[in-house]
């Protein structure tokens, strides 16, 4: 899996939140890889709360504080 992988999919389960149950294997792996890459571990916590409550309005704070914290990362 790579970073845009990863993104990809994090971005369909926020998406998708409203209408399917989130908990896919391949949303866990994604968030997995990508918490191996950033130090600061609260937006994934935030991310998989929002998971497990079918909280849309946590998922999408959530994954743009991981995709500001991976451009942050990258520089």
């Amino acid at each position: 899996m790579d970073e845009i992988t990863a993104l990809t999919i994090l971005t369909r389960a926020v998406e998708l939140s409203l209408y399917y149950d989130l908990h896919a294997a391949e949303v866990f792996a994604a968030l997995n890889f990508l918490a191996e890459r950033i130090p600061a571990k609260w937006p994934f916590i935030q991310f998989q709360q929002g998971l497990n409550s079918a909280d849309a309005p946590l998922l999408q704070p959530a994954l743009a504080a991981i995709k500001l914290l991976l451009r942050v990362q990258q520089r």
